[in-house]
């Protein structure tokens, strides 16, 4: 078969191929059987639509990926007018945790912030008390999940604040894993990402610094930027639940990696439900999720990428 030119030019920017397409979700499906729990992951590939998933319509606890529909939310109502990034947000005694949270730290001694500095300490930093004075300032969780109804972003659901969900795991980890309250899919996770740097949800300044927060995340260096090329830019959201008697809720991590050749953008959410394990080998089944989805991105050719098929598993 002979391809145009345009042809050439069009499989050559899509960036999954079929033959690496089947590939990925045949190395995702051994990876996750070496595992216990349930993983879960979706790659979209920003400028061609390719797509794959396992388990791409299952729901896992969010966690603090959370945040970043909250950060979503925030940053929508200062496009709305409603809110300025540099106003002064008062931090009030019932926000404050000392739990993973230097804004915690620093209360009563400083008791406000700019919402610009909120806003990164609650993404980059995952800081536990910003996340809570962000609800609180935004209206709440049923404030964000109307937002998320009326963006179509079906895929994920904010219910309830990150704190009542860690009082809520605390007390039965089985249980709450079986509640569908504050969680995502894989494949609709991608798609809030896609639509976010598409800059389809959020003004052109909004957007920009809420990639900017992104791509300075500290958390989770182990997770998808675990085992990928150093310099390779990740702009991610991490997320971890507690653990119950040796059960772990869930542990992600969720973003776009900015492919050096051919140049584009993977957006990519991995979930982990359900594990005993501990959370070195938990974020290592992250690392080889991402690892193997960066791989079969820089392995494609022209001509497998006529064979090109969509698999969801």
């Amino acid at each position: 078969m002979q391809m145009t030119r345009r042809q050439y030019l069009y499989l050559l920017g899509a960036g999954l191929s079929a033959a690496p397409a089947d590939t990925l979700a045949q190395r995702w499906q051994k990876i996750a059987a070496e595992t216990d729990g349930t993983v879960g992951a979706a790659a979209l590939h920003l400028g061609s639509g390719r797509h794959v998933s396992l388990h791409g319509g299952e729901r896992f606890p969010l966690a603090s990926v959370c945040k970043l529909p909250a950060a979503m939310h925030i940053l929508a109502m200062v496009d709305e007018g409603k809110l300025s990034r540099d106003a002064q947000i008062e931090v009030v005694k019932r926000d404050v945790t000392l739990d993973f949270s230097e804004v915690g730290h620093r209360w009563p001694k400083q008791r406000r912030y700019p919402l610009d500095e909120l806003l990164l300490l609650m993404v980059a930093k995952s800081d536990n008390t910003a996340v809570e004075t962000l609800y609180r300032i935004g209206g709440g969780a049923a404030a964000i999940d109307v937002r998320l109804r009326g963006w179509h972003l079906d895929g994920i659901r904010i219910d309830r604040t990150e704190r009542q969900c860690g009082r809520d795991a605390a007390v039965s980890m089985p249980r709450f894993l079986g509640d569908p309250r504050d969680t995502g899919t894989p494949d609709g996770t991608v798609q809030l990402l896609q639509r976010l740097f598409r800059g389809e949800l959020l003004s052109r300044p909004s957007t920009a610094r809420l990639v900017e927060i992104l791509e300075a995340t500290t958390t989770g260096a182990g997770r998808i930027k675990g085992l990928l090329p150093a310099g390779v830019v990740v702009a991610h959201k991490t997320g971890t639940t507690g653990t119950a008697k040796g059960l772990n809720g869930s542990t992600n991590d969720v973003g776009v990696i900015s492919l050096p050749k051919p140049p584009g953008q993977l957006a990519l959410a991995v979930y982990l439900k359900g594990s005993a394990r501990d959370l070195a080998a938990r974020e290592m089944v992250i690392a080889r999720i991402a690892k193997a989805a960066f791989d079969v991105s820089l392995e494609f050719s022209p001509i497998s990428m006529l064979k090109m098929t969509r698999r969801t598993y």
